[in-house]
């Protein structure tokens, strides 16, 4: 079995990976670069076989649903086979059908995306391929068990422990994965400055005492970040409201409708969608009003007493600090605002107790702008560095 990662093994997004033996070749993610510049364009992905007929591919895997890890889904070519989640595919669907953004040529290519089953293995030639739902900051996010060639490989994907689910990783390594042979993971916070992990169910309490302190509650909040809507959707109390608008409903349907079953925390929260005759009732009664950073929404919350009011800014820093940013403005609407946020991504500790559970002879960073930090992270085990293009043999 070989692993040759084309980007990613020094940059954070824009990731695609591939597993390959003598007779079987996979590729997990196509993804766009990030930017937090509008104008940017993520450099394009050519890989041979896959985004031309220089070569075979039998299969792209994509781990979730975000851009960086989807974007570049049409430069595969349309006779390579998708697989994805279920509920990801359903998630990347309706992104793609969105209002002004709808693009027909990506929603016909998501239309052909296979769907496997958490648990459940599948063969890809002579790669086993085994998902496991993990936690992320996109629902129906997925690690891989890869085994060909006598190799047991354990490709992360974005992944993390603080979140409502982060508890099914332990389970899912103790039962199911046991000792491999590599680990290929995400390292997306081994750059950062330690800190004290925030989980989501601690955004949700505070939520609880925002709306106990405050008549009205707004919250700039990512729309396929839905564990968090979940989370604060269920945080307000009965008597008061919660609007959001009719895209994000759909997506926590959606998300409902697939997971309610399995888990109180995804039955259909009470949500109600935007409209002029609901502002007044708003007015009166108060409650928690999902929003976005632009002039509809700023003339929206001007209507309400900035006394009874705040902002709650549950979303990357980095858009709001980055130059020409108009989210500080936005947020000065209220007079008071605070951060309400956590990572989507597993702290150093977390990288670090999973790598350990796993039990690897060695570990390949990727996803992260410093991977040579990995070793300091994991002193007992060997870290192997890659550069993008490299090929490794496992």
């Amino acid at each position: 079995m070989k692993l040759c990662i084309h980007r990613g093994t020094h940059q954070i997004g824009g990731i695609a990976a591939e597993i390959s033996t003598a007779t079987t070749r996979i590729l997990i993610d196509m993804g766009d670069e990030l930017s937090l510049d509008p104008n940017f364009v993520s450099a394009p992905l050519n890989i041979p076989g896959v985004t031309d007929t220089d070569g075979c591919c039998d299969a792209v895997l994509f781990t979730h649903y975000h851009g960086d890890h989807t974007g570049q889904m049409l430069r595969i070519r349309p006779e390579i086979p998708l697989y994805a989640g279920a509920l990801a595919k359903d998630i990347m669907l309706q992104s793609a059908e969105h209002g002004g953004h709808k693009n027909d040529a990506l929603s016909a290519r998501m239309q052909t995306i296979q769907t496997f089953s958490p648990g459940e293995p599948f063969l890809i030639g002579d790669i086993q391929i085994t998902p496991f739902c993990i936690d992320h900051s996109a629902c129906d996010s997925y690690l891989f068990l890869i085994e060909a060639d006598g190799k047991r490989v354990l490709y992360t994907g974005d992944f993390r422990l603080h979140g409502v689910r982060g508890g099914t990783m332990d389970k899912i390594l103790d039962r199911r994965i046991g000792k491999v042979n590599a680990v290929i993971t995400e390292g997306t916070t081994v750059s950062r400055s330690d800190g004290a992990v925030v989980t989501e169910w601690d955004l949700q309490k505070r939520v609880k005492t925002y709306l106990r302190q405050y008549k009205y509650v707004f919250v700039l909040c990512a729309t396929t970040n839905l564990d968090r809507i979940f989370a604060l959707a269920r945080a307000v109390p009965y008597g008061k409201y919660c609007i959001c608008d009719n895209y994000q409903k759909t997506l926590v349907q959606t998300v409902s409708e697939h997971w309610a079953g399995i888990s109180t925390f995804y039955q259909m929260p009470k949500l109600t969608v935007y409209g002029d005759n609901l502002l007044p009732r708003f007015q009166t009664l108060g409650g928690l009003m999902f929003v976005r950073a632009n002039r509809q929404f700023e003339a929206m919350i001007r209507q309400f007493d900035p006394a009874q009011s705040i902002i709650l800014y549950s979303m990357r820093d980095g858009y709001r600090t980055k130059p020409g940013s108009t989210i500080p403005d936005f947020l000065a609407l209220t007079g008071t605002w605070e951060l309400l946020h956590t990572s989507g991504h597993a702290a150093p500790e977390d990288l670090r107790h999973v790598i350990e559970k796993a039990d690897p002879e060695i570990v390949i960073p990727m996803h992260t702008d410093a991977p040579q930090k990995m070793q300091a992270l994991c002193p007992n085990r060997k870290v192997v560095l890659l550069k993008d293009g490299e090929e490794l043999k496992l």
